[in-house]
């Protein structure tokens, strides 16, 4: 599958990341217990939701490799966007992998609390419930970058063929908001799931038209047989002249 095939399929992909990540962090994620919660009462809940909690890992991950293909591809879309400028789009890319890295860390934690409640080691369950509650900087850090990075892409490498502005400010927007603190929750339940699916959609649309503006091969084809000149039917003509005249 070519560049071009699957850009016209970023914006279904963009949607079923999204669709996946949410579904693993809401209705399978549930409502865990707090931060301050004691180790017996998260082991307890774990105990009691176990199939929905390696459920939720399981599509989380499957997100999560969604995710990586979606980053890949975006890349070389801003590269090309961009006349084959490289900075940024490799630094969308990096963003994009330490985004999937910071929420691999949070389901490597899941995973160590679904082991210690079911061996009931309350103190673990209760040490790696808090240290979770609290592990959202990596991938803070990966959408704030990915964003902002994107957004810088397509505002300041403008080319022949670029994306438009308007999902550059959009980008630039989400990253904002995602660097001021409380306030990045927003960024992370609207904001960056509204950009993987516009992004998609833009990208897609975008290399649709492309498709349908370029001249398929059969006509140029036919179009070069018909300017070539018949030179046998020019001969014969010229010595059923020669004849006539003699």
């Amino acid at each position: 599958m070519n560049d071009e095939r699957i850009s016209r399929w970023m914006g279904p992909l963009g949607l079923l990341t999204v669709v996946a990540i949410f579904i693993g962090f809401g209705p399978l994620g549930g409502s865990a217990p707090g931060e301050n919660a004691s180790g017996v009462r998260v082991a307890a809940y774990y105990n009691a939701h176990m199939a929905t909690s390696w459920a939720s890992i399981y599509v989380v991950g499957f997100g999560l490799a969604l995710a990586i293909l979606f980053v890949s591809q975006l890349r070389t879309v801003l590269r090309k966007s961009a006349g084959e400028q490289t900075f940024w789009p490799n630094v969308v890319f990096a963003a994009g992998i330490i985004l999937v890295v910071g929420i691999v860390v949070l389901g490597i934690f899941q995973v160590v609390l679904i082991v210690a409640a079911h061996n009931h080691e309350f103190a673990i369950a209760k040490l790696v419930n808090f240290v979770g509650d609290n592990g959202e900087l990596g991938f803070i850090f990966g959408m704030a970058l990915l964003t902002l990075a994107t957004g810088a892409s397509i505002l300041l490498n403008r080319s022949a063929n670029p994306l438009p502005k308007t999902l550059g400010w959009w980008s630039l927007l989400v990253g904002v908001v995602s660097c001021l603190g409380p306030v990045s929750f927003f960024a992370l339940l609207f904001g960056l799931p509204i950009w993987f699916i516009a992004t998609g959609f833009v990208i897609g649309t975008k290399a649709r038209r492309a498709s349908k503006d370029l001249p398929s091969e059969p006509v140029l084809a036919s179009a070069d047989l018909g300017a070539i000149p018949n030179y046998g039917d020019t001969a014969s003509h010229e010595s059923r002249s020669q004849m006539s005249e003699n």
